[in-house]
């Protein structure tokens, strides 16, 4: 089992909800979880172990929404 590290700011793909910035990031390991403002779809909180995201390489920060 591959866990994608990510930070908030991070710009992320998922195979459903397609391109998006992650605004919070919590836990660790297995249980690594992490908000995240899709283009379209709004926010979605996943459990990164399950989640088909990875990490957009040399793609922007973006400032998350207040």
């Amino acid at each position: 089992m591959r866990l994608v590290k990510l930070s908030v700011g991070d710009e992320v793909s998922h195979e459903g909800f397609g391109r998006g910035t992650v605004i919070s990031v919590s836990g660790d390991g297995t249980s690594a979880k992490a908000t995240v403002d899709f283009d379209g779809t709004g926010q979605k909180r996943l459990l990164l172990r399950y989640a088909p995201i990875h990490r957009i390489q040399g793609a922007s920060r973006r400032s998350p929404a207040p």
